[in-house]
């Protein structure tokens, strides 16, 4: 129990130092960078050969998604935004038509609403772009603590790519990690593509 504790205190300083870290970059240097995020994933052959792949809708001082969403959808790609299910404790995947669906969910995020015609297994996705506050250099993350994206990333196949994507202030050698966290496969900067397994 005492370990648990540990654990958890640990990792709320790590997620208020990533909270500070994205903080300090100005709405210039994000839009700058995420531009640049974007264009790693076009020329990275693991995401353009993808055809149905989830991504976040960015929230506050995250890696903007909006314009790579559109882009994703340009080049023909089928994208899927999660939509949080707080009553079964898990994600919900929900084939993007467009912003006029978006509604704000309670945590304060733009979701889609939920349309059942629209609402998606996990089989579907061939890729997964994840956000965070902090990565590691070693393939772990800090996420705000729901264990969403963990349970999400439990029940994907082994050769779906599960990617985070962050500004390159976001990552550092460590992060703490317990057993039901999941590692993943790359984490995409505004400077590098970071690998932990081989495409």
């Amino acid at each position: 129990m005492e370990r648990e504790e540990n654990m958890s205190l640990l990792k709320k300083e790590y997620r208020k130092k990533g909270k500070q870290v994205r903080a300090a970059l100005s709405a210039e240097e994000r839009a700058e960078k995420s531009r640049e995020i974007e264009r790693r994933l076009f020329q990275w052959d693991a995401f353009k050969i993808a055809e149905n792949a989830s991504v976040f809708m960015s929230f506050r001082d995250e890696v903007d998604t909006h314009h790579l969403i559109d882009m994703m959808r340009v080049t023909g790609k089928r994208v899927y935004v999660p939509i949080v299910d707080k009553e079964n404790n898990d994600l919900l995947l929900s084939l993007f038509h467009g912003y006029d669906e978006l509604e704000e969910s309670d945590f304060g995020i733009m979701e889609p609403r939920i349309n059942p015609s629209r609402i998606k297994e996990v089989d579907v996705l061939d890729f997964v772009l994840v956000p965070g506050l902090l990565f590691s250099k070693d393939g772990y993350r800090i996420g705000f603590g729901g264990g969403y994206y963990d349970r999400l990333l439990s029940k994907l196949g082994p050769d779906v790519p599960r990617v985070g994507i962050c500004f390159e202030e976001q990552v550092v050698d460590f992060v703490p990690a317990e057993e039901y966290d999941e590692i993943l496969d790359a984490v995409v900067t505004d400077q590098n593509i970071y690998l932990f397994k081989e495409f």
